[in-house]
C-alpha cells in the first residue's frame, strides 16, 4: 500500500495486476524473479489501489471504464509522475536493476528504460479515436501522423520500450506524459460511459460473439502513442540502462 512507500524513488519497483483474471502459475513466476532486480517491489492491485490516490489529483473518472490492460498504461503516468521509481510488466527479469537507478539519479537525467525493439514503435499513424487521429496532445490529419510514424521508425534508436523502465517523479516530462493521457481520457470518457470495457484485451471493432466492440479506445492510444514521440523530444535525457524484461513464456 501508499503507506508501505519510503519517501525515496530510488530503488523501488511497481507492478500492477488488475481484472478479474487470477494470476496464472507462469505470472507468478515470472513475480517471483522480481527479486533479480535488488530493489522494492510494490504489486499494485485492485484491492490496493485506492491507498494510492494523491487526496488532491484523484485517479481520473474513466479509469473504471477502460479495460486492464488500459488502467495498467493510465496508471504508469500516474505512478510515474506522483511516486517516480520503476515499472516492471510482469515478466521475468534476470538482472539488477541498481546500476539502472544509479545511472538515472546523476546530473540532468529524467529517466531510463530499454532499447525500444524492433517492430515495437507504436503505430500512431493506425490509431485513431472517434475516428480522429492525434499526435500528443493535437489532433492532426493524415500526412502529419503518417510523417510522424515514420520518423519515429528512423529514430527508433533513442527509443524506450514500453515494459520497463524508471523515472524521477514531478518532473517537466512526466507532468507532461499524465497531462496527455489525462487529457485523451478527457475526450473520451462520455464514449466510455456508454461503452465501458467488457473484456480484459478489449480492442475496438472486433467482434468477440456479440458484435463489433464499441470500446472507445484504441490499443495504443494511452502509452506508446504518447510515451515514444514524447521520448523523442526528450531522448538525450533519457538513458538504455533499465535491463530489458523477457518477452517469451509469460502468458
Amino acid at each position: 500500500m501508499r503507506s508501505d512507500l519510503s519517501g525515496n524513488w530510488v530503488g523501488r519497483i511497481f507492478a500492477f495486476w488488475f481484472g478479474r483474471a487470477e494470476m496464472s502459475e507462469r505470472r507468478r513466476a515470472c513475480l517471483d524473479t522480481f527479486g533479480n532486480s535488488e530493489c522494492r517491489t510494490h504489486l499494485v492491485t485492485a484491492e490496493t489501489l485506492d491507498s494510492f490516490a494523491v487526496p488532491t489529483k484523484p485517479f481520473h473518472p474513466a479509469f473504471h471504464f477502460l479495460s486492464p490492460i488500459h488502467q495498467s498504461d493510465y496508471l504508469r503516468a500516474y505512478f510515474m509522475h506522483h511516486f517516480g521509481g520503476g515499472y516492471a510488466d510482469i515478466k521475468a527479469i534476470s538482472h539488477s536493476w541498481i546500476p539502472a537507478f544509479s545511472a538515472t539519479e546523476k546530473g540532468h537525467v529524467l529517466g531510463a528504460g530499454y532499447a525500444e525493439v524492433a517492430g515495437g514503435v507504436a503505430r500512431i499513424h493506425q490509431s485513431k479515436a472517434l475516428e480522429k487521429h492525434y499526435f500528443l496532445d493535437r489532433r492532426v490529419f493524415n500526412l502529419e501522423i503518417n510523417m510522424r510514424y515514420r520518423y519515429l521508425k528512423l529514430r527508433r534508436g533513442v527509443l524506450i520500450g514500453n515494459g520497463a523502465f524508471i523515472f524521477r517523479p514531478g518532473t517537466e516530462f512526466t507532468r507532461r506524459w499524465l497531462s496527455i493521457v489525462e487529457r485523451r481520457l478527457d475526450l473520451l470518457l462520455p464514449h466510455l460511459e456508454a461503452n465501458p470495457a467488457r473484456y480484459p484485451k478489449e480492442v475496438p471493432g472486433v467482434d468477440y460473439g456479440d458484435g463489433p466492440s464499441r470500446y472507445p479506445v484504441p490499443w495504443s492510444f494511452l502509452l506508446g502513442d504518447v510515451l515514444a514521440p514524447l521520448t523523442l523530444q526528450y531522448h538525450t535525457r533519457i538513458l538504455q540502462v533499465v535491463p530489458a524484461p523477457d518477452f517469451q513464456n509469460y502468458e
